[in-house]
């Protein structure tokens, strides 16, 4: 504690070291709940009582517009489709090629990283060890503090 005001209180109110950390606790509990009267919880049954008045509740039907305006979307998605398809040919050669020439690609890629990995194996395997693990210990913290829960401490 740095304020002067307050350990002056402190030693006013509780003379002794026992009684003054009692009466910051108190005081420390006393804050929790003011807090907890601040945002209270929902009662129990607060869920199932929403739920069961969803189900009583009466489906809203659609309208017509909302029914038109759902066909004009579709409609119109549908004809630039169409046109776009007409446009290159109307043949699914091209999309097939192009399929084929990113498989043959990333096999490559495949096949270069194994290659390079395993000159650095048969280089250096200690220091790759070291630095995979420094990359796996820093992501899996990362991820940790990540999923971490807040907490909600009062002094």
């Amino acid at each position: 504690m740095n304020d002067p005001e307050l350990e002056k209180l402190l030693r006013e109110l509780a003379p002794t070291d026992e009684e003054r950390t009692l009466l910051l606790e108190e005081h420390r509990q006393m804050e929790k709940d003011l807090l907890r009267l601040a945002d209270p919880l929902p009662p129990p049954d607060f869920l199932s009582k929403v739920m069961s008045r969803v189900a009583e509740a009466p489906a809203r039907p659609l309208s017509t517009a909302e029914v038109w305006s759902g066909v004009a979307i579709f409609g119109l998605a549908l004809s630039v489709a169409v046109v776009l398809l007409a446009l290159n040919g109307a043949s699914f050669g091209g999309f097939g090629v192009a399929l084929a020439t990113l498989v043959v690609k990333l096999r490559g890629g495949l096949v270069a990283m194994g290659s390079a990995l395993n000159a650095l194996w048969s280089t250096a395997a200690l220091p790759l060890v070291l630095g995979l693990s420094l990359v796996l210990v820093a992501t899996l913290s990362a991820i940790r503090r990540l999923v971490q829960p807040l907490k909600v401490v009062s002094r």
